[in-house]
């Protein structure tokens, strides 16, 4: 980040608001430990919009409110994971603060619907192991063979001498052809034979 980005950074949680400053340095730290934001003025700016557009829509309109907050991190393209972590906080602080004439909860009660309709798709959504295998995997196993075998030489290096040695060793099949005996007699012509009933 340039000094410009820092500063602007921590104007969110120096202010003159202790309450606020307290939340504002809390989304911050959060942030970081998670790793969910590379942009963390945005993270800020929407945190900030969000708390506003709440505490003023909470009595006549929550349900629009709370279609503006989503309709924000939307135009903002925030992934499932990053709109919950925004949405917990801006329900944990308004939750805690108190507002001239706040009265009514019917905000937050939808944000923690909305959190759960979240919070299933992020539990519906497949991890990336899970994924059905697609193509064709003879292909997919060849082209890890190929990888692996590229860097067999220094693989092969980290090995102490004895596992170096048993490796080759039971690699050296598929490189070199299995000899057979040889007897004496190869090429000769074979002995003529007896019949059986003599």
């Amino acid at each position: 980040m340039n000094t410009k980005e820092v500063q602007a950074l921590e104007s969110y949680f120096k202010t003159e608001n202790e309450h606020w400053n307290g939340y504002a340095l809390k989304t911050i730290r959060k942030a970081l430990e998670k790793q969910l934001f590379s942009d963390f003025n945005k993270l800020m700016q929407l945190y900030e919009l969000s708390i506003n557009i709440a505490s003023e829509s909470h009595r006549e309109k929550p349900f629009e409110g709370l279609q503006m907050i989503i309709s924000e991190y939307d135009k903002n393209e925030l992934t499932t994971e990053q709109k919950v972590y925004l949405l917990e906080g801006v329900f944990e602080y308004l939750d805690c603060t108190e507002f001239d004439g706040w009265y009514s909860n019917e905000i937050q009660d939808l944000m923690k619907s909305q959190i759960a309709v979240y919070n299933n798709e992020l539990k519906n959504k497949l991890p990336e192991y899970n994924k059905p295998l697609t193509g064709n995997i003879r292909d997919t196993l060849k082209d890890l063979m190929q990888k692996e075998l590229e860097q067999l030489p220094e693989t092969l290096k980290e090995l102490d001498p004895v596992q170096r040695l048993n490796i080759l060793c039971k690699l050296m099949p598929y490189v070199l052809p299995k000899t057979e005996s040889v007897k004496h007699t190869l090429g000769e012509p074979e002995p003529p034979k007896k019949n059986w009933f003599d």
